[in-house]
């Protein structure tokens, strides 16, 4: 009962607050269906407490303890501000979606557990789950190694030998290796940090704060799940209920998207924050809904913090709604701040504490692409 108390808290609590402000034409919002409610009163809970969590991390100040704090803050202070004005009517009438969200949840459930009990080892999966850990344990995005700090200058090429780039000068983003996927940055100091953007690492220090490391493992899952049911209201958006049940059915069903759910990777984390981008953008650009531009903004940055090429997902949203503005739809203020300040947020992340961005970029410019290319925003 604990570790549902905790959960509520983390990825439901703040965004059904949020969600329920009585603010940017909450009318319309309160028509949508209860089940669609609910996923976004999640999404909402996981962007916040992600976002708590990278920046408490950054400023190396996190602890579950804090996150609880932020989130319990967060939502007492709406509570008191809007007491019974955050009420939403209840739903109208009874809705075969409402039935076939609950049978969703349960094959996503029934499909992606258990997951893959991946704690050591080198590689990406590794990697995104020692980050994760290191995170709930250290409080910090970048940790202090005493062994490496304590390392005399004449050892430091027998255990950390320096690397150097193509034109043989020494590296400045990172001075050696610690383990596969974690670089030493400064081995005066000992700091260290790991390999990948930090999204998907903060999402399993979450996990790890409710149930140790069997929560950690299960961020995946819950990520898959997200993900499914992203596609699923996407779809019903634009397609309807049959095309998004039988898609979400069939997605859940297929091997691939199985093996990544149980296997700890950015592209699920992928899938249902792109999706759920793409989502509130409809929402806000076609069905003119103001709560949901700053939402598909928000979303479109935290997408920074987890893959380099995610780029290629907030390029094309962005160029969708630069298409909209040619053809006389303005677009959101709100919308542009939102993704302005959570993408300058990221570049000063990856400048300042990950070199796989540079490596990132060199790869998706010379193998993905061909050509060069600009992205601008």
């Amino acid at each position: 009962m604990l570790q549902l108390a905790l959960l509520l808290v983390v990825a439901w609590l703040p965004g059904a607050v949020l969600f329920r402000l009585p603010l940017l034409d909450r009318e319309r919002r309160a028509t949508l269906d209860p089940a669609e409610r609910v996923f976004w009163s999640v999404i909402l809970s996981l962007a916040t407490s992600l976002s708590v969590v990278l920046l408490l991390a950054w400023a190396h100040r996190y602890s579950f303890s804090r996150l609880l704090a932020v989130n319990g803050t967060i939502t007492v202070a709406a509570i008191i501000g809007w007491r019974q004005r955050l009420r939403l009517n209840p739903a109208r009438h009874f809705s075969v979606s409402q039935i076939f969200a609950l049978a969703l949840a349960l094959l996503c459930a029934y499909r992606f557990t258990p997951p893959a009990e991946y704690i050591i080892g080198g590689k990406d999966p590794g990697v995104y789950v020692n980050e994760g850990i290191q995170i709930a344990q250290r409080g910090a995005l970048v940790v202090q190694d005493p062994v490496i700090a304590g390392l005399p200058n004449f050892a430091r090429e027998l255990f950390i030998p320096r690397h150097f780039d193509a034109e043989g000068h020494p590296r400045t983003d990172y001075y050696s290796s610690r383990f596969m996927g974690f670089f030493v940055k400064d081995a005066d100091t000992g700091s260290v940090v790991g390999q990948f953007p930090h999204l998907l690492p903060a999402s399993i220090a979450i996990g790890y704060g409710i149930n140790g490391l069997s929560g950690a493992l299960h961020a995946l899952p819950a990520w898959a799940a997200l993900g499914i049911f992203a596609v699923y209201f996407l779809a019903l958006r634009l397609f309807g209920p049959l095309a998004a049940g039988t898609a979400a059915a069939l997605l859940a069903l297929n091997v691939v998207e199985v093996w990544f759910a149980r296997y700890p990777n950015a592209e699920v984390v992928m899938q249902a924050l792109l999706f759920a981008a793409l989502l509130a953008n409809a929402r806000a650009h076609v069905d003119g809904d103001r709560f949901f531009a700053p939402v598909a903004g928000a979303l479109m940055g935290l997408l920074l913090f987890l893959r380099f090429d995610a780029v290629l997902g907030v390029a094309g949203l962005a160029a969708g709604v630069a298409a909209g503005s040619l053809a006389g739809q303005r677009p959101r203020l709100s919308r542009i701040v939102s993704a302005g300040v959570s993408a300058c947020s990221a570049a000063n992340c990856a400048a300042r504490f990950s070199s796989a961005v540079a490596v990132g970029a060199v790869l998706l410019t010379n193998q993905a692409l061909p050509g060069s290319f600009t992205v601008s925003f």
